[in-house]
């Protein structure tokens, strides 16, 4: 199944939260293509920029407003689910409260 699902028009399926993944399944196919490289593939801002002959600032800045956008569109539903009290995890929660991820602990 991983080969089945490893390339950029189908990011959207390897999310198993159904309302991420619409907002995942709707963004252009360049925000999924570069979402896809930065993220899964672990290219740099610089290495995916120099793939597609952009510069590495740009990539960034591209990078920053799709995840704002994916992180309104999400707390968007999240908020549907607070006010309608569907079930929610507790990071869902966490990221519903603060806008982001809670932060991993450190091992020392």
């Amino acid at each position: 199944l991983d080969l089945i699902f490893d390339s950029p028009e189908t990011i959207h399926e390897l999310v198993t939260d159904a309302d991420l993944s619409k907002i995942l399944k709707e963004l252009k196919p360049h925000l999924k293509n570069m979402l896809y490289y930065l993220f899964l593939r672990d290219y740099s801002a610089a290495e995916y920029a120099e793939s597609v002959g952009q510069s590495d600032r740009n990539i960034r800045g591209i990078r920053e407003t799709a995840l704002k956008k994916i992180r309104r569109l999400y707390g968007g539903v999240l908020a549907y689910r607070k006010e309608n009290s569907l079930p929610m995890t507790l990071d869902e929660k966490y990221f519903l409260a603060h806008g982001v991820r809670k932060k991993e602990k450190s091992n020392r």
